[in-house]
């Protein structure tokens, strides 16, 4: 035991505070022979102080009662504070002083008078206790680097991972508050969690609203999970009193947690992370001395384990995130793959992209230069009851004051930056709302009050955009925006396919819908090939069509019947710029009249009885191209505004359709009746026929144009030769001056019925007539002879020939309305003008 007190001592340096010299003296004998190494002699606190300031020893003997303003219990808290380990020198001690003095800490009392023994064992046992105190303490925090490292292993979740940390470090310094404050720049996103001790000594969660208090903005709240309220943490240390005070004037959070909770004293350490980060970690007390130097180097010694701890955690998310963004990835690639329209790819496509951006209330899909109808979006859901459901137009209602063109103006606006990756949220996304009536009624109507959208970009080319927003006013982050743009290539691989196979589709009906009617065209065969003909009439006809071929506007042909309005159109049409494209033929005559509407417009399944499949009308047919509207003037009054509404607004709408549909037509069309003399008596619209009568193009009768018709005689023998399948190499004398004397009331489709039926009949390869040809009487509406009478007159006696006719019967069969072929409400009306009463 000898060698061990003589081992131990000469290592041992003591420094006495005895305000009693002989007592002081007596210790430094004893403890000098004994081996150790007395430092100093000190009478006050002052002294004392002065003395470890000069060299700090092993252990310091020190008299509870010292002279002076400061007693031993003053200096042992000192010491306390500076792990400096002490034993008291005492004499007499009441029970309050002895319960100070061990709130001190102290390693040890003697007692006045003292044995040399007695004093050598209590220094032997003190410094014993010393070391294996720190060595505990070594233990402590080793155990705590072990509890945080198993937390790394086993905990992912930042909340359970917080309250893990919590829970050890109150075992090293106990504290009743924890903040941990995360703050990633780059990603502007913001951690802040802060638990509170219970009475169990367990951790519970407080949440941001508690600690802010009732009169926190929602603003402020939404914000914090993007970016810290204050910069509290930016200075480490220990802060109590007027330190602790300073920071609650400065720091939003000091404040209120200080107000809320009673917290009065502050400990707060730096964490740094691998990643740029503003990381902190704050422990406080309800006491103004609850935290000494010794804590915060406690805390340090296992902050970096924290630091590993957090950077793990970090780096986990970061992994589940590039997981679930894959898995977003393939969601989408599936839904594009499943789905048959974006009806039912939408709704898959926001679950998808919910499950990485959790938040999202609203998704559309906009296609760049396609904005149709009063629509702003090709397909819009939104999240009800957990799950996507398409937008229906009904839950958006236009005001009243908003009239279409405002509306499609509007819907227009959005597009130029609906192609820019842009985030909405907070003060942003109102002024967006306020700038524009289409997000002003989408996010008042819905209740959304951020957004983000970004382009879909295919081949270099943005065709369309997609927009997410959400209810929150602080949904989405630059780093969600981030996220959104990095599914963006999926996406348009997807968009690309879809619009591909539309594409295909859409080309396939067509395609079908001309095959079919070119099938129809061929089976009625065309009159001629080409125009055959050098007579200077002609020669104007192909002068005007080469002047107006190039251009777009409409064009009316006129002429008799029989004189190739058809193919004047043709010409027209081959010499435009839309020749690459089939011209589609309307006959406006040889269409009952309830068809004509669904003939030339289309119609949607189920829109009338009958309707069993949807049906592309020739408008739809012709877009691009050139619409051949063949005996205009057949088409009823009723069909005619409408036809009148395409011309003037480049749209139709089908039969049951929801919406009009823009087309780019090129109208030709062809009467053989006088238009002007049809609006004249009320059959024909004036503001039609002027909108049709743009460029008038008038086909010369074939008695106008004599010198074509050799030429046309030969051409349609040499084509009927080829049909028949016999030779035919002239025409007698005889049949060759009656052709050139006729005058041919049935034009050009006459003469080839004539060559036909002498083709037949024929029996050498000269042709000639079986019957001489005989002249009809000359169309009345070219060649009109005798009195013209007032048109109010001539209608009037019309109908009364008509009324006589049919025994002054008005309706039914063989009635006036049959015999004059109009309607029975239009005769009553005319006749009710003309004051023409029926007899009874």
């Amino acid at each position: 035991m000898a060698v061990f007190d003589n081992e131990l001592a000469t290592t041992a340096s003591i420094l006495i505070v005895e305000d009693e010299f002989l007592i002081a003296n007596n210790l430094r004998r004893i403890l000098t022979k004994a081996g150790y190494q007395v430092t100093g002699l000190a009478k006050t606190v002052a002294e004392a102080q002065l003395l470890l300031a000069q060299a700090t020893p092993d252990i310091v003997l020190l008299d509870v009662f010292l002279k002076g303003e400061q007693t031993g219990i003053d200096l042992a808290q000192w010491l306390n504070k500076q792990q400096i380990p002490f034993v008291f020198l005492s004499a007499n001690l009441s029970d309050s002083v002895l319960e100070a003095a061990k709130v001190t800490q102290p390693f040890g009392f003697l007692n006045k008078p003292f044995r040399a023994k007695d004093v050598l064992s209590t220094l032997e046992i003190a410094r014993y206790r010393h070391a294996h105190s720190e060595e505990a303490k070594l233990r402590q925090q080793q155990q705590i680097q072990v509890a945080v490292n198993n937390a790394i292993i086993t905990l992912h979740d930042r909340d359970q991972l917080s309250l893990a940390i919590a829970a050890q470090l109150d075992k090293l310094v106990p504290f009743s508050f924890l903040n941990l404050r995360i703050a990633l720049p780059e990603e502007q996103s913001f951690y802040w969690v802060m638990l509170r001790k219970t009475a169990l000594g367990t951790f519970e969660r407080i949440h941001l609203p508690v600690l802010l208090g009732p009169n926190a903005s929602d603003e402020l709240l939404e914000k914090l999970t993007q970016e810290t309220p204050d910069q509290l943490g930016e200075q480490p240390g220990i802060f109590t009193g007027e330190a602790f005070q300073e920071l609650c004037a400065k720091y939003l959070t000091a404040r209120a947690i200080h107000d809320t909770f009673g917290v009065q004293s502050l400990l707060v350490l730096p964490v740094v992370l691998k990643r740029r980060s503003f990381t902190n970690l704050q422990l406080a007390r309800t006491d103004s001395n609850g935290f000494s130097p010794a804590d915060y180097e406690a805390i340090s010694l296992v902050i970096s384990q924290i630091a590993l701890a957090l950077d793990n955690l970090l780096a986990c998310e970061e992994i589940d995130a590039r997981r679930r963004l894959k898995t977003a990835e393939l969601a989408l690639a599936s839904a594009f793959q499943n789905g048959k329209s974006m009806v039912e790819i939408a709704p898959q496509v926001a679950a998808a992209i919910n499950d990485v951006l959790p938040g999202i209330d609203l998704l559309s899909v906009y296609r760049v230069g396609r904005v149709l109808g009063g629509t702003p979006f090709d397909i819009t859901v939104q999240k009800k009851d957990g799950i996507y459901v398409p937008l229906s137009e009904d839950e958006i209602r236009l005001p009243a004051t908003i009239s279409p063109l405002e509306w499609q103006q509007q819907v227009a606006a959005m597009e130029s930056w609906l192609v820019q990756p842009t985030l909405n949220v907070g003060r942003q996304a109102v002024e967006v709302q306020g700038r524009n009536l289409v997000a002003q009624l989408y996010g008042a109507q819905l209740g959304l009050q951020s957004s983000m959208y970004v382009p879909i970009i295919i081949k270099g080319q943005t065709v369309a955009a997609l927009v997410v927003a959400s209810k929150a006013a602080y949904a989405f982050t630059p780093k969600d925006l981030q996220t959104l743009q990095s599914l963006n290539y999926e996406l348009a691989l997807a968009l690309e396919n879809l619009l591909a196979f539309e594409r295909i589709k859409l080309l396939s009906e067509q395609l079908e819908q001309e095959k079919t009617y070119l099938s129809e065209e061929i089976k009625t065969s065309h009159n001629f090939e080409e125009i055959v003909g050098t007579s200077p009439a002609l020669l104007a006809v192909l002068g005007s069509i080469a002047q107006v071929a190039p251009t777009d506007y409409t064009v009316l042909v006129t002429g008799e019947t029989g004189t190739g309005k058809e193919l004047i159109a043709r010409a027209v049409h081959n010499l435009s710029k839309r020749k690459g494209r089939t011209m589609v033929k309307v006959n406006c005559a040889a269409l009952p009249p309830q068809l004509i509407e669904s003939e030339l417009f289309g119609h949607e399944k189920g829109s009338y009885t009958g309707a069993t499949d949807k049906r592309i009308g020739k408008f739809e047919l012709a877009h691009g191209s050139t619409i051949f509207l063949d005996e205009i003037g057949e088409l009823p009054l009723e069909l005619q505004a409408k036809l009148l509404r395409v011309i003037q607004e480049k749209e139709i709408e089908r039969l049951g359709g929801k919406g009009p549909i823009v087309v780019d037509v090129r109208i030709i069309a062809a009467t053989n009746r006088n238009l002007h003399e049809e609006v004249a008596a009320g059959r024909f619209r004036a503001d039609l026929y002027y909108r049709l009568n743009v460029f008038p193009v008038l086909v010369p009768p074939l008695r106008e144009r004599p010198e074509d018709i050799l030429p046309l005689t030969a051409y349609f023998m040499q084509k009927i030769s080829k049909k028949l399948g016999k030779p035919l190499t002239g025409l007698s004398n005889a049949m060759r001056q009656q052709l050139q004397q006729y005058t041919w009331p049935g034009n050009i489709r006459e003469l080839e019925h004539v060559l036909e039926r002498a083709a037949i009949m024929a029996r050498s390869t000269t042709l000639e007539l079986n019957e001489p040809l005989v002249a009809s009487p000359l169309p009345s509406s070219a060649f009109a002879t005798g009195t013209v009478k007032p048109m109010q007159e001539a209608m009037r006696e019309t109908i009364l020939a008509a009324l006589a006719q049919s025994n002054n019967r008005i309706r039914g069969q063989g009635g006036a309305a049959e015999l004059l072929n109009l309607k029975p409400t239009t005769l009553e009306s005319r006749m009710k003008k003309l004051q023409i009463t029926p007899m009874k």
